[in-house]
């Protein structure tokens, strides 16, 4: 399921990112790969606030549909 669809406060496994190469690399780049455990701080209509290693990334509706996930 795409990250889009998990809930603030839950937490979510990435088990493959999609998309062009150019849109797979940037998310790679921010640790966006498979294996990372994500946790969602807050999702507004598809955009969403997400932490990752430590820190606390922003992701537009766009982005976020393109992580699939495995809710934990």
């Amino acid at each position: 399921m795409p990250l889009s669809m998990i809930k603030p406060g839950a937490k979510a496994r990435v088990v493959a990112v999609t998309g062009a190469e150019d849109a797979k690399k940037h998310l790679g780049a921010l640790g966006f790969v498979p294996g990372v455990v994500v946790s969602i701080v807050q999702s507004d209509g598809g955009n969403m606030i997400v932490g990752i290693h430590e820190s606390r990334l922003a992701l537009n509706a766009e982005l976020a549909n393109k992580l699939m996930v495995e809710p934990l």
